[in-house]
């Protein structure tokens, strides 16, 4: 009988880094190894040890014994030890390749603040469906996204989205006080947004090193988005308007309109330039080669190297675990995921909805006239902007979870503190200040969201997921948009939204998990408990 010490090991241990050299045809005999029967020239006999004279080993170290792939792969990645700005020069093709649609999200985010309030006087007949129409217009991207789901490459996604926002760009330039055709411009910028939003959050977490996803993946979206409010705020409260306004002036919305097509234009030069498939959808479509050929034009230097089979192999053991997974395990996992993912979405809109714009410019004018609106206006929307990018920086380092029940908790407090202060009797003192650091923290709690959403879902379920998340986060938008403000009972609002962020601070502690520098597998493993205690 054979000895079981020279057995081969059984297939779950044996390395699935490097494929099989071509010619390689299991069960024949190689060239250079020793032949099936009796013992070959040079060879030890089969099933017997070999044995050795105390000459052959004298002076020379017995040598070690050969390399074995572990038992379970490792989760946890760290970085190489090498500086950050040569490890950020060497991944850099990875945020490229998302680069494109991140253009698209800024335009997005203006058209979210010139939605909820930051719009400056306008000169036609409005009415709310001119200040919903981007949100239903995001409802239909997002379920065209739904539908073509892995069917569509990213690339296909993203030149098809931003055309779309370069013509809406172009409608509202060319335009002047035409309340239908800003309608129609905030249709088509909503469905460019909506398209693209799952294929390239799922997209960012796919194609980035796990050190560095968490900042790739915020950067791309939460970032994005916060610039584009930033920049719609800042020149739509700095514009001075004429004593006598005509037909024919240059207004706000024409700025607007600008910039949507210059983004819209960038983003589809980009997109024929960076885009990169991922290679994660390679592998579940049998593609190996190409999954090869993507993970080495991720790396700059575009060579084949050791960490680039290592990123096959991780990729290689998500999709078959998620191929392992039942579809009830699947459902399973999806269902607990979206309702931890979906709630902070919600908070997320509830802090940036028409409600809370229309509060701060109450406040303004009861506390400090109107004089002070350009001032506070831009103060606001730095303080979330600062909200979001601090955490980013450090979102593969500090971590997502520690940032995120942090701004929940002191939103919360924030929030509470808004609905004491908010009296007319007191001309709200103090709500000014308070409303621009709940931003601040409310910023902070969001930000690890994009992270999540890009690496939390089962892979199969992954993109509609996603889309879903998202609509549900526009639909909050829409109904609060929708609804008339009572200004005698604003302090409800807020004492509501107080409420749900501490709800939100205790599901976080309680469930949310630590995924910072994990292989995509690792982070779905951990989401896949609903109880998530530990912050490392």
């Amino acid at each position: 009988m054979q000895n079981d010490k020279f057995a081969p090991p059984p297939l779950d241990r044996q390395n699935d880094k490097f494929p099989q050299p071509i010619g390689f045809i299991p069960g024949q005999p190689q060239p250079g190894y020793p032949q099936p029967g009796y013992p070959q020239p040079g060879h030890p006999p089969q099933g017997y040890p070999a044995y050795t004279t105390p000459a052959d080993t004298y002076g020379h170290p017995p040598p070690p014994p050969p390399p074995q792939p572990p038992r379970d792969p490792p989760t946890r990645v760290d970085p190489p030890r090498e500086g950050c700005f040569k490890r950020n020069r060497k991944n850099k093709p990875q945020s490229n390749a998302v680069s494109p649609a991140g253009l698209i999200f800024l335009s997005g985010g203006m058209n979210i603040a010139w939605a909820i309030g930051f719009r400056g006087p306008i000169y036609y007949s409005s009415t709310t469906h001119n200040y919903v129409a981007w949100f239903i217009g995001a409802f239909i991207g997002a379920l065209l996204s739904i539908l073509l789901a892995n069917r569509l490459a990213k690339k296909y996604s993203l030149l098809i989205a931003s055309l779309l926002v370069t013509i809406g760009g172009f409608v509202i330039a060319c335009t002047h006080n035409n309340g239908p055709a800003t309608v129609a411009a905030c249709y088509l910028d909503g469905i460019a947004n909506g398209l693209v939003f799952a294929p390239f959050v799922a997209l960012a977490g796919e194609v980035t090193v796990p050190y560095m996803r968490g900042g790739v993946t915020a950067s791309l979206e939460q970032l994005c988005f916060g610039v584009g409010i930033l920049l719609q705020i800042v020149y739509s409260v700095s514009w001075t308007y004429p004593y006598y306004q005509s037909y024919n002036d240059y207004t706000p919305e024409n700025m607007k309109g600008v910039l949507s097509a210059l983004f819209g234009i960038l983003a589809t030069i980009y997109g024929f330039l960076c885009i990169i498939e991922s290679p994660v959808q390679m592998l579940v479509n049998d593609d190996e080669q190409g999954a090869l050929d993507a993970l080495r034009r991720l790396q700059k230097p575009s060579v084949l190297t050791e960490e680039t089979y290592d990123l096959l192999a991780q990729h290689k053991r998500y999709v078959a675990h998620n191929k392992d997974l039942s579809s009830g395990e699947k459902l399973s996992q999806t269902s607990l995921t979206f309702i931890r993912l979906a709630y902070l979405r919600v908070l997320n809109a509830m802090s940036l909805s028409s409600f809370v714009t229309t509060t701060l410019s109450l406040s303004i004018y009861l506390s400090y006239g109107l004089s002070a609106e350009q001032l506070w206006f831009i103060l606001f929307a730095l303080c979330r902007w600062a909200g979001t990018i601090i955490p980013t920086f450090f979102m593969d380092s500090l971590g997502r979870k520690l940032p995120t029940v942090f701004g929940l908790l002191l939103s919360s407090a924030f929030a509470f503190a808004v609905g004491a202060k908010f009296s007319y009797y007191n001309y709200m003192s103090g709500v000014t200040i308070l409303l621009s650091v709940f931003e601040f923290f409310a910023g902070m709690a969001s930000s690890a969201t994009s992270s999540y959403l890009s690496e939390a879902y089962p892979l199969e379920f992954k993109q509609p997921a996603i889309a879903l998340t998202f609509i549900i986060e526009m639909f909050v938008f829409f109904i609060i948009r929708f609804c008339n403000y009572n200004f005698m009972q604003g302090d409800n609002y807020f004492y509501v939204m107080g409420a749900m962020y501490l709800v939100g601070f205790i599901l976080g502690v309680i469930s949310l998990p630590e995924t910072k520098r994990m292989t995509l597998r690792g982070a779905q493993v951990q989401f896949s408990s609903f109880i998530n205690k530990k912050f490392n």
